[in-house]
This record gives structure tokens, C-alpha cells and sequence, in this order.
């Protein structure tokens, strides 16, 4: 058996066991002089925007339309109502399975499986303006900002019933 040194550490022990306690010992050290930082850092919660910040712009949306006429409709009604397999894309049923989720999640699944025959034939522009449509239909205000195709900051909007007045 190896005797202990001052510190803890078993002497003459393998170098590795000795640099990992070393290296427990300063994170705990860390985390009592800094407490604050780190809960602080911890708890925050996202700077997350939703659906009612006004997180496209009427232009984009009313380009969306367009797109979704020519490619969406034929599925999901003019009204966006849905019919057969192609789910209503406003209105209750809507927000009812997508309230909670973000508009990175729905600009995905747009993206990755319509149009049914040819998921993904659209450009980025294309889907993040029928997606600033769907968001129009659905009641949400336009904003001053266009939505921008990159599903990571699309991930930060989360799509959340609209405010009553």
C-alpha cells in the first residue's frame, strides 16, 4: 500500500490517478470562489424570441404565399386547411402540434419532407418564406426583419400562441 502525501495524493502512485485528483481539486476550488457565476450561467434561460415578436417581414410572407400556391396548395388546401394526409397548416389543429416547438423545427420538416414527391426541391429562400406565410396565416405579426434560412437561428423562435389583447 503507497503511504499518503500532505495533499491527499498516494505517494510514489501513478501520475495519471494523481493528475486527475489534481484536476477535481481545481474545479472545486473554482466552483466555491465563483458559486454565482456559474448558477448564474446555469439557469439563464435563452434569450429565445417567439412567434409574436414579429419575426418576419409582410414582404416575405406575402412571397411565401406565392411559393405556397404553386407548391403546397395542391395538398394543403388554399385556406392552408389540410386535407387527407397533409395536415391543417393554421388554425387550431395547427398550433395544437406546434406550439412549444420553434420555427427552426417546422422550416426543417418543411424543408426535409414537402413537397411529398420531392422533399427538399425548394431553395432554403423558398421554404423560410413559406414558413413566414404559415406564421402570417396563423395570425402572428410581421416584424421589420426578414426570418433568415439558417435552421440554427431558426431554432431560437419559438412558436407560442398569440398574445390575447
Amino acid at each position: 500500500m503507497n503511504a499518503i502525501n500532505k495533499m491527499g495524493f498516494p505517494r510514489g502512485g501513478n501520475s495519471v490517478v494523481r493528475g486527475l485528483a489534481l484536476l477535481a481539486i481545481l474545479l472545486a476550488a473554482i466552483l466555491i470562489a465563483h458559486p454565482r457565476d456559474l448558477t448564474a450561467a446555469a439557469k439563464a434561460p435563452a434569450t429565445a424570441k417567439t412567434t409574436n415578436d414579429g419575426v418576419y417581414t409582410a414582404d416575405q410572407a406575402k412571397q411565401g404565399n406565392v411559393v405556397y400556391s404553386t407548391d403546397c396548395s395542391n395538398c394543403h388546401m388554399d385556406d392552408l386547411s389540410g386535407s387527407g394526409q397533409a395536415p391543417p397548416l393554421a388554425g387550431d389543429i395547427f398550433m395544437a402540434n406546434w406550439e412549444g416547438r420553434t420555427v427552426g423545427d417546422l422550416f426543417d420538416t418543411t424543408r426535409n419532407t414537402m413537397p411529398m414527391n420531392q422533399p427538399d426541391s425548394l431553395t432554403a429562400k423558398q421554404y423560410v418564406e413559406i414558413v413566414a406565410y404559415v406564421l402570417q396565416a396563423n395570425g402572428f405579426p410581421a416584424g421589420k426583419e426578414e426570418l433568415k434560412s439558417d435552421s440554427q437561428a431558426l431554432k431560437s423562435i419559438i412558436i407560442q400562441q398569440k398574445k390575447s389583447k
